[in-house]
């Protein structure tokens, strides 16, 4: 599950922080990749003004101010929304200050005059009323600034060895892999060009375990994707009673939570060496929200009500699903079976009339064009 949207915030809080401290220069990395295809615009809050039309007119007005640091998190924890956005706000950008802090938020704009009384938006009305010009465009990050808080917000440190060790016991893999990529994680980028090509954060010696760690969430969630793609004959849920279907969801969404958390810890990451050698405890910034309760989820739990009062219900249950396990068995080696067969005389009649052979590839290949096509 990939966001862009996030992917340029990690770009701009763990890079804006670094060029906000004095070690790097705007020129060093405004050309970011990540950052290509995308406008990121500022705006006040109050009276939807532009404050700035490009990050690094904020960046740069922000140090002049006397911002000395960015960082990410959850929009929840600020218990704060925006009003105009529709979608977006699921992050906010503090921007911190020696005495305050500021809170930045993304969301989508939306036309007023949708909601004009010219508008036609008569039931019937094909969709849509006006052709959208704007989709052939590049996305637009609008900031609005929620609120100007007194006081200094705590980003705790991470410790990446014991991040590493609670990632690889909850997902069951080792982490980091040995079968990611080694050296600092870049993250897709849209045109291949050697001057727009950076990590997705600031790489350092301090920092190899966290890209590693990046590297292996990424090539997890790659290799999940494309193995429950519903095209892959291969696809692991097919070959899953309902309890395991639902274990594979629940370990898919944790996945994508333990990503969300080391993405929100890389943009937070400023070191380039730790001096002290003492982290913050591990505590957890995001958790996987719960299995989405289905009818079969019901039905189970009515089921279980009406095993309770009866002894014999387990039984039942264990029995009838150990049939469908030996049902589901013998069906697949009954089809083995006849596909043998079917190859073997298909073998014996291409030994006797090869020219049959040009028709069985024609036929073989139609009906592969078609179901990738389906």
């Amino acid at each position: 599950m990939r966001s862009e949207t996030i992917e340029r915030q990690v770009v701009l809080v763990s890079y804006g922080t670094q060029y906000l401290r004095g070690k790097i220069a705007l020129d060093d990395w405004h050309r970011h990749g990540t950052l290509f295809n995308a406008r990121l615009q500022f705006r006040a809050l109050a009276d939807n003004g532009l404050l700035a039309d490009d990050f690094t007119l904020w960046l740069g007005i922000l140090k002049a101010s006397g911002a000395t640091r960015l960082s990410l998190h959850l929009a929840a924890a600020f218990e704060a929304g925006v009003a105009r956005a529709d979608k977006g706000g699921a992050y906010a950008v503090v921007v911190h200050f020696p005495d305050r802090h500021q809170i930045w938020v993304v969301g989508e704009e939306q036309a007023t005059w949708l909601s004009h009384p010219l508008f036609p938006n008569e039931e019937g009305q094909g969709y849509p009323v006006f052709p959208d010009a704007a989709c052939y465009g590049g996305p637009i990050d609008s900031y609005w600034c929620l609120e100007d808080r007194p006081g200094q917000l705590d980003v705790p440190d991470t410790d990446w060895k014991a991040l590493a060790r609670a990632i690889a016991t909850d997902l069951e893999s080792p982490v980091p892999s040995s079968l990611a990529p080694a050296g600092p994680y870049f993250g897709p980028l849209p045109h291949d060009v050697p001057w727009a090509k950076f990590p997705l954060f600031p790489s350092s010696n301090f920092t190899s375990l966290a890209h590693r760690i990046m590297s292996t969430l990424v090539r997890m969630q790659s290799t999940f994707s494309h193995d429950t793609n519903p095209r892959n004959e291969s696809n692991p849920y097919q070959f899953l009673d309902q309890e395991g279907a639902a274990k594979l969801t629940i370990w898919s969404r944790s996945l994508d939570s333990w990503m969300l958390e080391v993405q929100l810890r890389c943009a937070n990451e400023t070191r380039s060496f730790d001096l002290t050698g003492k982290n913050t405890p591990l505590a957890r910034v995001h958790t996987a929200p719960p299995p989405r309760p289905t009818a079969a989820d019901d039905d189970a739990e009515e089921g279980a009500k009406e095993g309770a009062s009866s002894p014999d219900a387990p039984t039942q249950q264990s029995i009838s699903r150990s049939n469908g396990k030996w049902g589901d068995r013998i069906t697949f080696l009954i089809q083995v079976a006849l596909g043998s067969l079917v190859i073997a005389f298909m073998a014996s009649l291409v030994a006797a009339y090869p020219w049959l052979s040009v028709p069985i590839v024609a036929i073989w290949m139609f009906f592969a064009r078609l179901m990738r096509q389906n």
